[in-house]
């Protein structure tokens, strides 16, 4: 007969347990929340397991809904332990560094690359949408409704 396998020895991450007690209370409040959310139902549990490192230990395909699913409930303003861990997993969810391309304005104002968007009136726009409708081509559908690439002008 084999022996029972040893229990692991108590997690000394003092954060990690304070997560795991808050995340514990919030899902204590609705009957079956853990049901409906068992990733945070794991979470809980590996907490209290393993504290912090828990949560570099979730899968990547499951941090986005583990933070969605937290962000989701209404967290107590005085429970800062929900806080940080909604924040962890949040940075998990952000790549470590995002090199950012900012394009340079050294030239200036280049008209060819810039849209300009501005107000018109109300007779503008028809103005402009009545001569777009007479110096558009129209489409020539076959009998199937579909365009067979040519135009004809109006």
């Amino acid at each position: 007969m084999s022996a029972p396998p040893a229990p692991r020895p108590a997690v000394a991450d003092p954060a990690g347990r304070r997560m795991a007690a808050a995340l514990g209370r919030l899902l204590d409040q609705a009957r079956g929340a853990r049901e409906v959310l068992p990733h945070l139902a794991a979470l809980e549990r590996g907490l209290m397991q393993e504290g912090r490192a828990a949560i570099e230990r979730i899968p990547e395909h499951w941090v986005a809904r583990i933070t969605s699913q937290l962000s989701s409930l209404p967290l107590p303003p005085d429970e800062a332990p929900l806080h940080e861990l909604l924040q962890a997993l949040s940075d998990r969810l952000r790549p470590a560094s995002i090199e950012w391309e900012v394009p340079s304005m050294a030239g200036g104002f280049d008209p060819q690359r810039t849209v300009v968007i501005r107000e018109i009136s109300h007779s503008e726009f028809l103005a402009a949408s009545e001569e777009a409708a007479t110096t558009m081509p129209l489409p020539i559908l076959d009998a199937d409704g579909q365009a067979d690439g040519s135009a004809q002008p109006r």
